[in-house]
């Protein structure tokens, strides 16, 4: 092992964690001088999203073996081949979901239009047992969605579908009103916010482990960390949880209602999903091993990850992926701009922002 240029935090985590090695800047480099000290956290202004500095380092992405060992599991294609992939740049993710009240000050500010479109999840028992708020789309009902699936023609964050707080998660947002809101956000702080690369949120959500969950790889304890479908839910999901939750939203919980991960970032399992940056693959093979995201001209389907709060438990797994936008024989409501203006309430998003220049979005 060679030990030069690398610092003692780097040396205490190959002790702790061999499979990721956490590359902190040296006390007195140039680099210590203006960045943010790892894992400290700032917010750019009273409305903006408190964010956590993450430490460069490497990780392996993809599925574990104890993962495909599970029979309830087994081996998923889309999560392979795992490969090393290396964070070499400091950035900051937040340390929350973008709320309802976040996303607010942006529409009043701005004068932002938005809103329309957007596919209601309903809850299948408890008081709004497929109840939704909002008007039903005149063309709902064209793909067959199941009893528990509506869409709605005047969806927003302010309705999406169901009773939301300010301090729930921003949903039934299009990926266009995510970039006007980023674009937002970039001017009145002079960074470039952005949405995380898939390898990006992975290596923040895993947080310096190599386990099922960011937790460990039981996952009937995912109900200390994840808003999903347990046995207290309104959803069928519950059936076959391990576990029930103490909290118990009927939807969407606040943010931060569960416990964070080992970098202090919460709900990066369950609750929304979240959109990332990239297109979606159906595997690894060929992906980017610097944190960057995989593109493709006319992109029309986007990876989402983090699983949601109607899923099951297996889908609160660091390595779950799922897709978001144009499906032909689903999206004959929203058509094939669905990936850039389509909308759901089991949807949401968190910011990320590379904070020097040696980051693939400044390249």
């Amino acid at each position: 092992m060679i030990w030069q240029n690398m610092s003692r935090y780097c040396r205490a985590a190959l002790l702790i964690t061999p499979l990721v090695c956490l590359n902190l800047p040296f006390a007195g480099g140039a680099r210590s001088e203006t960045l943010p000290e790892p894992l400290s956290k700032f917010s750019d202004c009273d409305e903006c999203p408190e964010m956590v500095v993450l430490p460069t380092g490497t990780f392996m992405m993809g599925a574990t073996d104890q993962e495909q060992k599970d029979m309830f599991i087994g081996f998923v294609p889309s999560e392979h081949p795992v490969r090393e992939v290396s964070i070499g740049y400091p950035f900051a993710i937040g340390r929350f979901e973008v709320t309802t009240d976040q996303f607010a000050a942006y529409v009043q500010q701005t004068g932002a239009q938005v809103g329309g479109t957007c596919g209601i999840r309903l809850m299948e028992k408890g008081k709004l047992a497929k109840k939704f708020s909002g008007t039903r789309h005149p063309d709902d009902g064209k793909v067959p969605t199941g009893p528990f699936f509506v869409f709605i023609s005047d969806g927003s964050f302010e309705q999406p579908g169901l009773p939301v707080t300010g301090n729930q998660p921003a949903v039934c947002v299009s990926r266009l009103e995510i970039q006007g809101y980023l674009d937002w956000l970039s001017e009145k702080s002079g960074r470039s916010y952005r949405l995380p690369s898939e390898a990006e949120w992975e290596y923040a959500a895993r947080a310096g482990t190599r386990t099922v969950g960011f937790w460990g790889d039981d996952l009937g304890k995912a109900c200390d960390y994840a808003n999903f479908g347990d046995r207290n839910s309104g959803y069928q999901a519950g059936m076959a949880a391990p576990c029930g939750e103490a909290i118990s939203p009927e939807w969407t919980a606040e943010v931060g209602s569960y416990k964070p991960n080992g970098w202090g970032i919460h709900d990066m399992a369950g609750n929304v999903q979240e959109l990332t940056a990239d297109c979606w693959f159906d595997s690894y093979e060929g992906a980017p091993t610097d944190g960057a995201p995989r593109l493709k001209k006319d992109c029309s389907l986007y990876v989402a990850r983090g699983g949601d709060y109607q899923l099951l438990h297996v889908s609160m797994r660091a390595s779950e992926r799922l897709f978001y936008g144009y499906v032909p024989e689903s999206n004959a409501v929203e058509g094939p701009d669905a990936g850039d203006n389509g909308r759901s309430n089991v949807m949401g998003f968190r910011v990320v922002v590379s904070l020097d220049d040696t980051a693939w979005d400044k390249r």
